[in-house]
């Protein structure tokens, strides 16, 4: 009998120690995840009942405000042309995306002091309130990137190479974020997919924009100087693909200075080729393909094929940005900001600081390195070649007449339709403040499309 009741004892004894362990996870590890996820209304209907905190831009412009309906605090966009999609939405019925999503627990006033804050209103009957956030979107780079866009499709990420702060982010076609309830079948439905960050999900063949990282691994590994010479013909063939120049240009005898500035395609495969699947795999996973990077708000990683799976002429079709190699424009931006910053790429952010109701600041991220992919010295060279593209080569629409701009074009051919433009680049080049990348999908060539929307976002943003 006694062994009986032990048993029966131990039996409900595990019951209960399994139990707690439920408990614990659904309270205490789970509860974060489960606070934000989409079919939480219950979670939802509370902090809807909160004083949201504000969003404001780096230069001080409401972004996200609040309006009393009933017993919610409903959200607000007074910008929504520069705000979606980065900025998200905050919906009773369709939750929330972008900055509202990620930054949940500080707006709604569920992180650090501000949850005992508000947790001593609550008890106490006053009203609760989350804290403001400060994001590094500047309203006037964003505008510059917003109207340069249009009504074209694509996107434009524009940073601070040093910071790594993000100061615009431009994806089109967008949405409204103040009629998100209403627009939503209509934006499920939309071919051009407005829901969609193209700046960080959208991937893309970079084209020539890559160009980029293939000359910085043949530099770094000594394969070629600025003054490195080659013969084109018009067209190269590597390992039975046929590599042509754009519009079939032939250049003859020229130094690889020349041929980054003019985007030589027979020459960068054949660097490429000489650098070889294993170098080239190195310095694209170095700059960061392959893996996702530190962005606070997700996206998509770009891709570069693995060594093992390529030939000679995969090797020369990746040299050129094209084949299987894709990228998203934050990718590239990160790109350009690593050369521009002496070989250091930092981690994107979006958020400068958020403040109590007092305005007293309560959280503020540090900067922080992502990757160190080439030398000071690899990148100081890089930059003088790209400053030859602005001046001298494809990427003239790009230039400024009070500060020298450095950058590099890229036209992507793609399966079918026009190809897709890009440019990316930095100014001032000697002590650069901003690093861009524009994407125009199907826009055509990069230095007539995407070079021009470059520059006007760098005057933006360097205040020119």
């Amino acid at each position: 009998m006694e062994r009986q009741v032990n048993r029966l004892f131990l039996f409900f004894a595990v019951l209960f120690i399994a139990l707690i362990a439920q408990l614990t996870y659904v309270q205490v590890y789970a509860a974060p995840t489960l606070r934000v996820h989409a079919a939480n209304t219950r979670a939802l209907d509370a902090e809807m009942r909160v004083q949201r905190g504000l969003i404001v831009s780096a230069d001080g412009v409401v972004l996200a405000e609040n309006h009393k309906d009933g017993p919610y605090y409903l959200r607000d966009y007074p910008h929504p042309e520069l705000a979606a999609p980065w900025l998200g939405y905050a919906d009773l019925r369709y939750g929330r995306a972008g900055v509202e999503r990620v930054y949940n627990a500080e707006l709604s006033g569920e992180t650090g002091v501000l949850a005992v804050r508000n947790f001593l209103d609550k008890i106490t009957g006053r009203p609760q309130r989350g804290a403001d956030l400060q994001v590094t979107i500047d309203t006037r780079v964003q505008e510059a990137a917003v109207s340069g866009l249009g009504d074209q499709v694509g996107a434009v990420v524009a940073l601070d190479p040093r910071t790594g702060k993000v100061l615009a982010l431009a994806s089109s076609p967008r949405y409204d974020p103040n009629t998100v309830a209403d627009d939503w079948k209509a934006l499920a439905q939309h071919p051009g997919r407005p829901l969609v960050d193209r700046g960080v999900q959208g991937l893309y063949p970079p084209g020539s924009t890559f160009k980029a990282i293939v000359a910085a691994g043949a530099l770094q590994e000594g394969t070629v100087t600025p003054e490195t010479t080659f013969v084109d013909v018009g067209f190269w063939v590597a390992g039975g693909y046929r590599v042509n120049n754009y519009g079939g240009k032939v250049y003859g005898k020229h130094t690889f200075t020349q041929a980054f500035a003019e985007s030589i395609n027979t020459t960068f495969a054949k660097v490429g080729v000489e650098l070889g699947a294993d170098r080239l795999s190195h310095y694209a996973e170095a700059f960061g393909f392959n893996a996702r990077p530190p962005w606070p708000l997700g996206g998509a990683k770009s891709f570069f094929p693995p060594a093992g799976a390529m030939d000679t002429a995969h090797v020369a079709q990746a040299s050129i940005g094209q084949g299987k190699v894709l990228a998203t424009p934050l990718e590239m931006a990160l790109v350009a900001a690593g050369i521009a910053n002496g070989g250091v790429v930092m981690e994107p952010t979006v958020v400068e600081e958020w403040r109590d109701y007092r305005q007293t600041v309560v959280g503020r991220p540090e900067p922080k390195v992502w990757l160190t992919p080439i030398t000071p010295q690899t990148a100081a060279t890089e930059r003088g070649l790209m400053i030859e593209v602005v001046n001298e080569g494809t990427g003239t629409k790009a230039a400024l007449p009070s500060v020298q701009v450095a950058g590099k074009t890229g036209t992507a051919e793609v399966d079918s339709g026009a190809p897709h433009a890009w440019f990316i680049g930095f100014a001032p080049a000697d002590h650069p403040e901003v690093a861009v990348a524009v994407l125009v999908e199907h826009g055509g060539t990069g230095g007539s499309v995407a070079a021009p929307i470059a520059r006007a976002v760098i005057a933006a943003a360097l205040g020119r």
